[in-house]
């Protein structure tokens, strides 16, 4: 029997009748099943639950996150609030706020944090040197996009700041200095003196020069001098780094940087490093020859990712293929150069877990179909040989040292696998659905032609360990397909249509206004009537044969689903295909016949639900809002732009009903007053002119960039 967070609460709700109490350590094990948001929940219900829920390996998972959107003008209240309280908290994310003059919250808490996250924070260079010198059980800092404390040089120039902060930081393990534009060498080099037991470093996005010219500009004696610049932040000051740290480094990202393949043949071939992982996203400077290098020192990867690299070819996938055989995470999204014969070698990654070939606009079918799903693949004795700008070619592998198609079933280890905006078909898909049975996260959102009611049904039939599932602007999926009603026997439809139905023949001299439009709304009306017969027809003891097909329903754990702008669902859908214990997020938006009658059994059968994404959703009225509030006590982000039949009574049913509620946009409901809007100050509204006039012109949301 399948355990859900339903059922164990349920068995913890026993402890109020006669039953003698559980054991601490017993309700500890049960707890450990349950989400975050439910634990918590548990938590309130009694002193010997609130203890269990405290327990050490619970809140080291707990993150409080201090935002400029949930704090407003209002951080010194909620400083307050969490000085007052008696529980430790451990790990912490400011964003967008001002950490200057918040009394002693340092003090109380400083010692204990072990994870400290600023991000686009306003404090000094002072203020962020008390907050380290207090925080000496620190593991992870993250300093990103924080202009302030680098902007004026003067971060740890106290040689004493710098002595004492390294006997205290010595638990620090990693380091994310991402997004600052003023971080120089000398201050690069403050901040890792006083980080001794690095294994993680992150300078995504800063401004490194990696131009051996203008380095020498800064250090004319070739780098022998005793001050840092002050100006400039330099890749061969970095390296030197890397070059002491290398026996302890294994986690670097570079990403959105101007590394090139120069930088990283000498990265790569640093003595004693052996990197683990190495993020490369947004490096439109990265070559072949950098990757060819990175492919043959550093073995040991198990992470890559080199997205959004536009100069990366099929030669970087066959050296990666080739050489990386511990790989278990890689990443080629938007890799416009990347043909299907490369990804047809990432077959021989035996050990990959997550790929994403997302946006790789030469790719079609025959990757999947003869590459990474295909039974009868094998490797040639003599492989194909690539030639491209820089003239390199793919080693012959030795015969004898030959893979077998049995030991390069890449397909038994794939766990998550992001296909979205491919020029895929439908066979790719039947593939992914046969041989990938072991899948829980899919991506096939903006796959137009391929994916359709015959591809989810195989989809549902095989992938029933799927916790997410993304068919985002798939508009070929109807509720025929999701629910499963007759899919894969239409004679037995069209059979069932006529016994019901009886068309009346139009009249002879009707003048036809609305041509293409007005028969694909009668279609869809037929559609919709003929799903709806046959699901009916199910639920008859007498009659379960009138479906051979596979209902969404069969994904039991599924946790988050993505089905925006498939524009053919209905109230059938819902009311039949949607039942699902755990689902946390939903995405609905742009699925314009979906009415309070669908929301009605929606809001019935899935109430664990924290997201739920209806903008565009022009037939939602406040009945079905009514529904949402009253039923989905767990809601936390509601999206309701562009309704424009909702008005101020869905915003007191929201004002009423939903306590949990964290977000809420309703940019361009018509129907809301701004006074009813402003009313809900528990709530961060969002709400803006620009997007009103966005949704008044029509102008859908932008696809990403590929050829249809």
């Amino acid at each position: 029997m399948a355990i859900t967070n339903d059922s164990l609460l349920e068995m913890l709700n026993t402890e109020n009748c006669d039953i003698p109490q559980l054991p601490t350590e017993v309700l500890i094990n049960i707890m450990s099943y349950l989400y975050g948001s439910d634990r918590n929940s548990a938590g309130l219900v009694c002193t010997h639950w609130h203890g269990a829920s405290l327990a050490t390996q619970f809140i080291n998972q707990q993150v409080i996150s201090v935002t400029q959107s949930s704090a407003g003008d209002n951080l010194h209240t909620v400083m307050a609030i969490l000085n007052n309280s008696v529980r430790p908290f451990y790990n912490f994310v400011f964003k967008d706020v001002e950490l200057r003059g918040i009394g002693n919250f340092w003090e109380k808490f400083g010692p204990e944090v072990r994870s400290l996250i600023l991000v686009n924070c306003n404090l000094g260079e002072r203020t962020l040197v008390e907050i380290l010198k207090g925080s000496e059980n620190l593991q992870t800092l993250h300093i990103n996009t924080c202009r302030e404390c680098f902007m004026s040089g003067r971060l740890l120039d106290d040689p004493n700041d710098v002595r004492d902060l390294s006997k205290k930081l010595i638990n620090l393990k990693e380091l994310s200095l991402a997004s600052n534009r003023y971080l120089s060498d000398a201050l690069f080099n403050r901040i890792v003196n006083i980080c001794p037991n690095l294994i993680s470093l992150s300078l995504s996005g800063c401004q490194i020069s990696f131009h051996s010219g203008l380095y020498k500009k800064f250090y004319p004696n070739d780098g022998n001098t005793t001050h840092a610049s002050e100006s400039v932040l330099t890749f061969c000051n970095i390296l030197n780094f890397l070059k002491r740290q290398a026996k302890q480094l294994k986690y670097l990202s570079f990403g959105s940087t101007l590394i090139d393949g120069t930088a990283l043949v000498t990265l790569s071939t640093v003595e004693h490093l052996e990197l683990e992982s190495l993020k490369l996203h947004g490096c439109d400077q990265l070559t072949n020859i950098g990757i060819r290098s990175l492919t043959e020192y550093q073995k040991s990867l198990k992470v890559l990712d080199v997205s959004f690299c536009t100069r990366v070819t099929d030669a970087s996938l066959i050296s990666i293929s080739t050489n990386l055989v511990n790989l278990e995470v890689l990443s080629v999204r938007r890799c416009r150069a990347i043909t299907d014969h490369g990804i047809k070698q990432i077959r021989r990654l035996k050990h990959l877990k997550e790929l994403d070939i997302s946006e790789c606009e030469q790719l079609t079918g025959d990757c999947i179909t003869k590459g990474l799903c295909s039974t009868n693949w094998q490797e040639n004795s003599k492989s194909e040989v690539i030639q491209d700008e820089l003239n390199y070619e793919e080693p012959i592998p030795d015969p004898s040292n030959s893979i077998s198609p049995e030991q390069t079933e890449l397909n038994n280890n794939l766990d998550k696998l992001y296909a979205n905006a491919l020029n895929l078909d439908e066979k790719s898909i039947l593939s992914i659905a046969t041989n990938c049975s072991k899948l829980t996260v899919l991506d096939l959102g903006y796959c137009f032609n391929a994916v359709t009611d015959n591809c989810i049904q195989m989809i549902f039939k095989e992938l029933v360990l799927l916790r997410s599932l993304t068919l985002s602007r798939c508009d070929k999926v109807s509720d025929l397909g999701l629910t499963g009603m007759g899919a894969g026997n239409r004679e037995n439809v069209k059979a069932e249509w006529s016994r019901n139905y009886v068309e009346l023949p139009e009249p002879q001299l009707r003048i036809r206004l609305g041509s293409k439009v007005e028969a694909e709304i009668w279609r869809d009306a037929k559609r919709k009537r003929e799903v709806t017969k046959l699901c009916e027809d199910l639920s008859m003891p007498c009659n379960n044969d009138a479906s051979s097909g596979f209902s969404l329903v069969r994904l039991r754990g599924l946790k988050q689903l993505n089905l925006a702008g498939c524009i053919r669902i209905t109230d059938v859908s819902l009311k039949y295909a949607f039942n699902f214990p755990e689902l946390r997020i939903l995405d609905l938006s742009l699925c314009q016949q979906i009415t309070h009658e669908g929301l009605d059994f929606l809001t019935k059968n899935n109430r664990a639900l924290e997201e739920l994404h209806l903008s565009q959703c022009h037939n939602v009225t406040d009945i079905g809002i009514s529904y949402i509030a009253k039923r989905l006590h767990r809601l936390k982000r509601l999206y309701l732009q562009g309704c424009s039949q909702l008005t101020d009574h869905s915003l007191d049913s929201i004002k009423i009903h939903c306590s949990s509620l964290q977000f809420l946009d309703v940019k361009a409901c018509r129907g809301m007053s701004v006074a009813g809007i402003e009313s809900l100050v528990h709530l961060n509204i969002d709400y803006s002119k620009e997007a009103e006039d966005m949704v008044s012109s029509k102008k859908p949301p932008p696809a990403p960039p590929m050829r249809r």
